[in-house]
């Protein structure tokens, strides 16, 4: 936090922490550089942006986050960390990844949430939320004017409401796909090929070189999904299309890449589900069926702001590695992100990933670093689904493996995961690998009872907190999960309150703490043995 205030000293302290800043410039520009080096000759690049938040309201009375003052926000123009940032961080993201890419990146990928949360409480939210994904769109090809830029995929944000998108399947397009489309496509986000597809149901297919990429609407299958209703087999006929492009594919011998913003299966900070078991079944049945399943080489995924890897129960042959990534947002205590992702141009698979982070972005000016290798930090030989399989059983023992995970969880910001390992001190060892296994088992995309099979933990269903604000019922679901595992007499009283359906209780009571135990990056058996 000191060095929000360096410009309030002695000019050589200034001089000093702009000769850093320099510095850590040039350990950027090498560290980008050894990677793009570090490729295969026929190597490619492309560059992975997800989850900024944008809030044009940061120094208002209208933020976002109410939680901190103006005075302390104002000392903090880039950003703080626990709120949503203002557009200037996400312009020195733009602008870092640009002097990362250049020249050697051949697209820009963003998977969604444009948007800053407490959506309604902005002043015209319809026409706030669809100007943010404009500006947003704008400062990606300023910053990226000879890339093309890859920003039609929507996060639950990306509404006049949170997790709000109206199922218009009988209609030719959707207003609200229509209104974002065209102010993307207007700021040169989207190719018109791709707008007339996504106008229907915002999904859509690309093409960048020969590699393949099918971008997915992801907010229809969330339990959150508003309007509340029932639930259609296939909305936008999604599941169909999902599948008519991979048998093309597949008949082509070509790979494509999925993305999209929520990843099917289980989160990992209150263990809740993120899709409706039937959409999470059908899903399955397509990426793992055995003749589609080989030639998807990757799936990346946002949302979680968390970085992440996932795996498929039962996956097929050859089948590409799953990736969520942490965000540029640190609303939720991350270090703010992006990516630089290597990929065949040939075959299309995937072949590294790399992290550059903002660790002090919370100065006077907001640098970026080189943060970690995938392949290097987990010690991997290829980034195969069944290598992941291998290195997944490798974090359930909790040994050096599981360490190096647990340290970039966060995009290297302290984190609860890391008091799990085998060397971390003041924990008993059979508790550390119950929240390990706990962790693993939600590293498979299941539905909630798979998932509970696995880790013996019962999962906290939406429908059990109606009309609740989304973060509210994780706090609820996160007390809900370590109660199961705990044997404190305070996860009594957790499980007795939430027997009674006595929701608004357990926030008074425990809310302070789990949000304690967030910024502290401690597990919430430290936050609770102080109440």
């Amino acid at each position: 936090m000191a060095f929000a205030y360096l410009h309030v000293f002695a000019e050589p302290i200034v001089e000093l922490c702009e000769t850093n800043l320099l510095q850590r410039d040039l350990v950027l520009r090498t560290d980008a550089e050894s990677a793009l080096r570090s490729g295969a000759n026929n190597s490619a690049f492309f560059v992975w942006h997800t989850d900024a938040h944008v809030d044009p309201f940061y120094l208002t009375d209208l933020r976002e986050c109410q939680k901190r003052n103006l005075t302390l926000l104002e000392a903090h123009p880039f950003g703080i960390m626990s709120c949503d940032p203002p557009e200037r961080l996400l312009r020195s993201a733009f602008a870092a990844s640009a002097r990362i890419g250049a020249p050697n990146a051949s697209f820009v990928l963003y998977t969604g949430d444009f948007v800053r949360h407490a959506i309604r409480q902005m002043p015209d939210p319809y026409e706030n939320a669809s100007q943010i994904v404009a500006n947003v769109s704008r400062a990606a090809k300023e910053a990226f004017e000879d890339l093309p830029v890859l920003f039609g995929t929507l996060g639950n944000s990306d509404s006049r409401e949170d997790y709000y998108q109206e199922l218009t399947d009988n209609e030719s397009s959707n207003p609200w796909f229509e209104k974002l489309g065209s102010a993307i496509h207007s700021q040169g986000g989207m190719k018109p090929e791709v707008l007339e597809q996504f106008t229907y149901g915002s999904y859509y297919e690309t093409r960048e070189g020969q590699l393949t990429i099918l971008s997915l609407a992801t907010v229809i299958y969330s339990v959150d999904h508003l309007p509340y209703g029932p639930l259609e087999k296939d909305p936008f006929g999604q599941f169909r299309w999902l599948r008519q492009r991979l048998q093309l594919a597949a008949a082509d011998g070509r790979h494509v890449w999925i993305v999209g913003h929520i990843s099917p299966g289980i989160e990992t900070f209150a263990y809740t589900e993120l899709w409706y078991p039937q959409y999470v079944e059908a899903y399955l049945e397509i990426v793992q069926d055995p003749v589609l399943g080989p030639w998807i080489a990757a799936q990346l995924f946002g949302h979680v702001h968390k970085d992440e890897l996932r795996l498929l129960p039962e996956p097929p042959a050859s089948a590409g590695p799953i990736f969520l990534s942490s965000s540029l947002s640190p609303v939720y205590y991350n270090n703010p992100s992006f990516k630089l992702v290597e990929y065949d141009p040939i075959s299309g698979r995937l072949l590294n990933l790399q992290t550059f982070i903002s660790d002090r972005f919370e100065a006077p000016e907001a640098d970026w670093i080189f943060g970690y290798d995938h392949l290097k930090q987990y010690g991997l030989a290829g980034l195969s689904m069944a290598e992941l399989q291998n290195f997944t059983e490798r974090l359930l023992e909790g040994g050096e493996s599981y360490e190096r995970y647990a340290s970039w969880y966060a995009s290297g910001y302290p984190n609860e995961l890391e008091h799990y390992s085998l060397k971390a001190a003041n924990w008993n060892a059979t508790w550390k690998w119950q929240r390990r296994r706990q962790y693993v088992c939600a590293l498979v995309i299941r539905t909630a009872e798979d998932f509970e099979n696995c880790s013996g933990t019962q999962v906290l269903r939406s429908w059990q907190l109606p009309f609740m604000e989304r973060f509210d019922r994780l706090i609820l679901g996160r007390l809900w999960s370590w109660a199961q595992g705990s044997s404190l007499p305070l996860a009594q009283q957790i499980k007795h309150l939430a027997a009674a359906n006595q929701w608004e209780e357990l926030l008074r009571l425990f809310k302070g703490l789990v949000e304690w135990s967030l910024q502290s990056g401690t597990p919430l058996e430290s936050a609770l043995l102080t109440a």
